[in-house]
């Protein structure tokens, strides 16, 4: 920054501590590599130095680009511009007047959102003053023939702060995302952003654009290189000055790797960190230290915003979109599903920095899986250019556990040699058919052992006799001309290495051979699949999760694997151009699974149990597509937080999860029931709410059961002082009417207290997958079994809290309590009624508009004005707004009322 107000200290502090300059020094350990030296040094080859024959000769070092840097450099130069901040009625990041104003740089990083630092944009209102100049820069004839006469000209945009703005604080990653008018990428491009650990080595030069001092953009070419690198930032040598914060800091492939934020004098940085001399790789040394931000790390902050939800959820998922690829360090999903320590406020709890090296440290709480048909590597494993190309992949993807299919024991012993000789990444391999030679296509496993230990099992011989069935042997299918498995499922078990305790599963490896008669093949591989798996399960006691997955030439629409998935199993469909590929999970009713995570070329097909959530920004890299025609599935197993009091994950005994949930809780010396109030007792039998279900349509089960809801319902209020404080707002039964119309479960038009609703909640009411949040521990799982009296009970005391715990902040009111003391809408049960059920089906979600703006005002003044839900939404963005949906939910709350009469 420059020009700053007096007191205005430009000299921002850094994130890392750079005590130990060793690579990635602040991870204990890392949950996806082995060896990070040794994985940074394969990623980033150091350059071969040409022959020093004839008149050429290397001097010094060795920093020759490709010249193809030239031409990325000045296309990425385009996007990055100057921030101008007037001086104005607002602070800056230290809370001080801005009287001057300041400069700052900037850019683009997608159509419409801009990047810089939050030192430089620390607020909406500062965003909304301040002006992006692109092409502020010198001509090239000025600089060819001499200094220009004037100041350049500027191509200027306002920002939109009230559309997009998202910040990460001081002592944080330092960032604000801002949007920008889409003319702006238009005219000057943008910059891709991409999640890679593993971009940029010590002693290799860097690239910065920039306004130094706010003048004319500059870039930063000599003496540039890097001093050390961790899990989140990257310490480096380039001329800087005031105003080059929030520049973009490019490798020597024109790859964006980091957020320039700070720099200090190398004398100021030696008080701090007495080991970091600033000495370069030639021999000199570095005036000024510098510190940029990683693109990966800012990715997983913005993860787990998404996850924690709240204010910044929208706004990080819309600026997630924006980045490509995966991270090495974290694997192909990220930080998808991993348990994090969040932050009880913003000033306790672990820094952002402390969370993303949680998330990289991992917690043995996922496990990633995935398939992939290699269909020629059993015969070219021997070409040491292809081989390098498949163990690049294994590694770039970085899953725990892979099913491989057309490849032989001797390819996948040169892969695991390869893995380890190429990036010390220790896997094991074990094969459905151990004897099968060299050129034989068959089906393996591939697995990490320090996360998993893995094992072939022998199916039972009678079972065995299934995978073996062949139409030439006088069997009633002529059609299938030969074996119904071409390659023979192989059956391997894995289990978590953390306890011996821990979750466990089966996998099958699978891959149908299409031919005329596939369709009848695949029947028939399912019917004896289905069969088999049952029992291993009923008859034999492996009573565990399945997985079976593959490439089967096949979707799920063909219904060629009915039989499974009405033999209990949760189908996840790919497909994979013309070819099919799928993943089957036996349903979690007895599994420590919380989430399941499939790969974007995933997609579900049919209709089922709707558990797990697609990531759809994790594409599959191209070069995996030039590698095979056929691209990976993959999928991440994310388990519950069950431990006990040593931390050790504990099975469930029995079906009943919430049964073991709650040994769980008394292991670990907490109350073994909910937090809240407990249900009523009937008189005749001391035992919890009994409901009359039977054969009742809604109508008939509200009525009849109508004393029961009002007794749940004192409970939970009776508990609401505890939770929020004595002028708790209580729930009513025209609350729970009016939701109850809109949200109770029935098939064939009678109330079923086991239904499963869109996204996979299991029950008559849909609890939400984040219920603990709302109720307090205890709750039972939202896609799991639970008793009719658990599910009201939490239900409604989830109701309760919408209408009193505060959770964000929307248009000067805090949500969503404010919403029910609104004039005209306080002190009357019915208007609060239908007030909740608007909360409940996301009208003050600004993720359900399409331009992102929730009309907070013209709904509050629908709702004191009576006025019916399809005119009241048909004039905003709501995304059901003008459809039947709205009349629908209209007739619910009208249906509801007269219930109440």
């Amino acid at each position: 920054m420059a020009d700053t107000p007096p007191g205005f200290d430009p000299e921002i502090d850094f994130v890392a501590d750079w005590s130990d300059q060793t690579v990635f020094s602040d991870l204990v350990r890392a949950a996806k590599v082995d060896n990070l030296p040794k994985m940074l040094e394969q990623w980033r080859a150091k350059p071969i130095a040409p022959g020093t024959g004839g008149a050429e000769a290397t001097v010094g070092q060795l920093d020759m680009v490709n010249a193809a840097l030239l031409t990325l450099l000045a296309e990425h130069s385009r996007s990055v511009c100057r921030l101008v901040v007037p001086g104005g009625p607002y602070t800056n990041y230290l809370g001080q007047p801005a009287i001057q104003g300041w400069f700052g740089t900037g850019f683009l990083v997608s159509p419409n959102i801009l990047l810089t630092n939050h030192h430089v944009l620390n607020s909406v209102e500062v965003a909304q003053a301040a002006t992006a100049e692109f092409d502020y820069q010198i001509i090239q004839t000025d600089l060819v023939d001499g200094p220009p006469d004037s100041a350049p000209s500027a191509v200027t945009f306002k920002l939109n702060p009230d559309r997009l703005f998202l910040t990460s604080q001081m002592g944080d990653f330092d960032y604000s995302f801002v949007w920008i008018d889409p003319a702006a990428a238009q005219k000057f491009g943008s910059i891709t952003m991409t999640r890679g650990s593993f971009t940029v080595r010590q002693t290799e030069p860097t690239y910065i654009i920039h306004h130094p001092g706010g003048a004319p953009k500059q870039a930063s070419l000599d003496d540039t290189e890097v001093l050390s690198i961790n899990s989140s930032a990257v310490l480096y040598a380039a001329d800087t000055a005031g105003g080059s914060s929030g520049a973009p800091v490019f490798c020597k492939r024109g790859r964006l790797v980091a957020l320039h934020h700070a720099w200090r004098s190398t004398s100021a940085v030696r008080i701090m960190f007495p080991t970091l001399t600033g000495k370069l790789n030639d021999g000199g040394y570095t005036n000024v230290v510098n510190e940029g931000i990683k693109l990966s790390a800012i990715a997983i902050d913005l993860e787990g915003k998404v996850a924690e939800g709240g204010d910044d959820a929208s706004a990080a998922a819309t600026v997630l979109s924006a980045f490509r690829g995966s991270d090495t360090l974290t694997g192909l999903f990220g930080s998808l599903g991993r348990h994090r320590t969040g932050r009880s406020n913003e000033s306790t709890g672990p820094s952002a920095y402390e969370q993303v090296v949680q998330v990289y440290q991992g917690s043995e709480m996922d496990i990633d899986i995935g398939a992939w048909n290699i269909e020629w590597f059993n015969r070219e494993f021997t070409d040491d250019r292809k081989l390098d190309r498949v163990a690049t992949i294994i590694t770039d993807l970085n899953l725990d556990i892979w099913a491989l299919v057309e490849v032989s024991p001797d390819a996948m012993d040169a892969l695991v040699e390869r893995l380890k000789k190429k990036f010390r990444q220790e896997y094991m391999a074990a094969y459905s058919e151990p004897d099968a030679k060299t050129g034989k296509q068959t089906t393996a496993v591939l697995w990490r052992p320090n996360v998993v230990d893995g094992a072939r099992v022998e199916w039972p011989a009678e079972l065995d006799a299934l995978f073996a069935l062949d139409s030439r042997d006088d069997l009633p299918f002529e059609a299938v001309h030969g074996k119904i498995f071409n390659r023979y499922p192989g059956l391997f078990r894995f289990k978590l290495k953390s306890d011996e305790k821990a979750f466990e599963f089966y996998l099958v490896p699978l891959h149908l051979k299409a031919m005329s008669e596939g369709s009848l093949r695949r029947r028939l591989a399912s019917k004896a699949l289905s069969y088999a798996v049952t029992q291993m399960v009923e008859t034999h006691g492996k009573d565990a999760d399945w997985v079976l997955l593959g490439d089967v030439n096949a979707t799920l629409a063909s219904q060629d694997f009915d039989p499974l998935v009405t033999g209990g199993f949760t189908p996840l469909s790919a497909k994979d151009e013309a070819n099919g590929a799928f993943t089957y999970l036996k349903s979690p009713y007895k599994s420590l699974i919380d989430n399941i995570f499939v790969s974007a070329n995933m997609s579900k097909v049919v209709d089922e149990d709707d558990f797990y959530i697609v990531a759809t920004d994790r594409a599959v890299s191209r070069f995996v597509k030039d590698t095979s025609d056929h691209r990976p599935i993959a999928m991440r197993i994310s388990l519950k937080d069950l431990q006990d009091a040593k931390g050790h994950l504990v099975q469930p005994a029995s079906t009943d999860v919430d049964e073991a949930f709650d040994q769980v809780l008394s292991s670990a010396g907490l109350r073994a029931a909910s937090m809240l109030a407990p249900a009523p007792a009937s008189a005749e039998t001391g035992e919890a709410q009994s409901w009359l279900v039977g054969n009742r349509d809604k109508i008939a089960f509200f009525n009849d059961n109508k004393s029961a809801l009002q007794n749940t319902i004192g409970a939970v209020n009776a508990d609401l002082p505890n939770r929020f404080g004595a002028g708790a707002l209580p729930l009513t039964l025209e609350d729970v009417a009016v939701v109850y119309m809109a949200e109770a479960g029935f098939t064939d038009g009678k109330i079923d207290p086991g239904f499963v609703h869109s996204n996979g909640e299991f029950g008559l009411f849909p609890l939400p997958d984040n219920i603990n949040f709302w109720v307090g521990g205890g709750a039972p799982a939202f896609n799991l079994p639970m008793t009719l009296d658990d599910n009201i009970r939490f239900y409604l005391a989830y109701l309760a809290a919408l209408k009193n715990k505060p959770v964000k902040s929307l248009a000067n009111r805090t949500l969503y309590p404010d919403l029910f003391a609104e004039p005209g809408i306080a002190g009357c049960p019915v208007r609060q009624a239908k007030m909740l059920a608007g909360v409940v089906h996301g009208y003050f979600f600004s993720g359900n508009f399409s331009d992102g703006e929730v009309p907070t005002d013209a709904i509050l003044q629908g709702y004191v004005a009576d006025t019916p839900l399809g005119p009241l939404m048909q004039g905003t963005t709501y995304v059901h707004a003008g459809k039947s949906l709205m009349d629908g939910r209209q007739t619910n709350i009208e249906d509801a009322l007269r219930l109440l009469v």
